[in-house]
C-alpha cells in the first residue's frame, strides 16, 4: 500500500512560527544582555585605566608643587584656603604653583641664595646661582622658603602671600635675570627674605584642576572642547602673582584678569576632592557613567601624593 504524504496544516505552520518567534525573542534578549554586560565590563575597565592615568598625571605635577602655595578654591564664593586647612568638599578646585624643575635639574639655578648688600635702581640684589642665558622660560617668580617650606603659615599671612584670586603677592616676586652676572637676580619689591642665606623656589606657572560644574563653561578658552558638568579639566599657564587667574574662573574680581590654557583630563567625573594629611595630598575621583539597560558604572579612586 502506497504511503500518502500529508502536508502541514495552517494551524501547524502557525504553531511552528510562534515557537520560532518565541525562541528568537528569548535568544535576542539573552544575546542583548551578554552584549550589554560585555560593554559594561569593557567600559569599567576603560574608565578604571583612564582614571588611574589621570591620577598619575596629577601626581607627577603635584610632586613638583611648591608646598605653601597649594590651595582649595570655592568657585561659588571666591573664598580659598591653604590645602592643610581644608576639611570639607566646599573647596572644589585645587590650585598650586609648580617648581621650575627642568631648570633646577639642569643646573640653571641653585635653589639657595645670599643677600648682596647693594641696591641698584631701588632693586635688591640677590645672589642665587642663576644661569639666565640657559633658562627655559621668559618669566619667573621667586618664593623664599622661610616658614613656608612646610606650608605652615597662618591664614592672614597666607592670603596676602601669593596673589591668589585678588590677594596680595607679598611673598612671591617677579624677578629680572641679569644679563651680565649669571649669579645675580633683582627683586623689584622692597620685601627681603627673612634670612641672609635662604632656600628659594622658582615657578613659571600656576595649575588648577576643576570639574565643568564648577567653572564658567562659556569661557572662550573652552571653545571646541567637549565640556559638561562631569568633565575634569586642567588649567595652566596663568600667573596669580601678576593678578591673573585661570581662564574659566567663574568669579569676576576687579583688577584680576583671566588667562592661560586648558586641557580635558577625563569625562564622567562626578566628584573631585583633595585634602592634605601628614604633609601628603590625598586625591579622590568619583567616576560615574550611566549605561542603558544596566546599573551605572560607578567607582571611586584615590591616590596619595608625597
Amino acid at each position: 500500500m502506497a504511503l500518502i504524504k500529508r502536508a502541514f496544516t495552517l494551524i501547524e505552520l502557525v504553531v511552528v512560527v510562534v515557537i520560532v518567534a518565541f525562541l528568537s525573542v528569548a535568544t535576542f534578549k539573552a544575546v542583548s544582555k551578554i552584549v550589554i554586560k560585555s560593554f559594561k565590563a569593557k567600559e569599567t575597565t576603560r574608565l578604571t585605566l583612564q582614571s588611574q592615568i589621570v591620577l598619575d598625571q596629577l601626581s607627577n605635577l603635584l610632586a613638583d608643587r611648591i608646598p605653601a602655595t597649594v590651595i582649595g578654591y570655592d568657585p561659588a564664593s571666591g573664598d580659598y584656603r591653604p590645602i592643610s586647612q581644608i576639611e570639607t568638599e566646599k573647596y572644589k578646585i585645587l590650585e598650586w604653583f609648580i617648581r621650575a624643575m627642568d631648570d633646577y635639574k639642569n643646573g640653571h639655578y641653585s635653589g639657595f641664595c645670599d643677600i648682596v648688600p647693594t641696591v641698584q635702581n631701588d632693586r635688591k640684589v640677590v645672589s642665587g646661582g642663576f644661569a639666565p642665558d640657559q633658562m627655559y622660560h621668559t618669566s619667573y617668580n621667586l618664593i623664599f622658603a622661610g616658614s613656608f617650606d612646610r606650608a605652615l603659615a597662618d591664614v592672614a599671612e597666607f592670603n596676602a602671600s601669593f596673589g591668589w584670586h585678588g590677594g596680595e603677592s607679598n611673598n612671591s616676586f617677579d624677578i629680572s635675570l641679569s644679563d651680565s652676572n649669571s649669579s645675580t637676580i633683582y627683586i623689584s619689591d622692597s620685601v627681603l627674605p627673612k634670612f641672609a642665606y635662604e632656600k628659594y623656589f622658582l615657578t613659571y606657572s600656576a595649575f588648577a584642576v576643576a570639574r565643568g560644574a564648577d567653572i564658567d563653561k562659556n569661557a572662550p578658552c573652552l571653545d571646541g572642547l567637549d565640556v559638561d558638568d562631569n568633565t575634569l579639566l586642567l588649567f595652566y599657564n596663568y600667573h596669580p602673582w601678576q593678578h591673573k587667574t585661570f581662564c574659566a574662573d567663574p568669579q569676576n574680581i576687579t583688577g584680576v584678569a583671566k588667562e592661560g590654557n586648558v586641557t580635558v583630563l577625563m569625562h564622567y567625573v562626578q566628584g573631585f576632592f583633595a585634602k592634605e594629611q601628614d604633609y601628603t595630598i590625598r586625591l579622590k575621583l568619583d567616576i560615574n557613567r550611566t549605561i542603558r539597560g544596566l546599573s551605572d558604572v560607578h567607582f571611586t579612586k584615590q591616590k596619595v601624593i608625597f
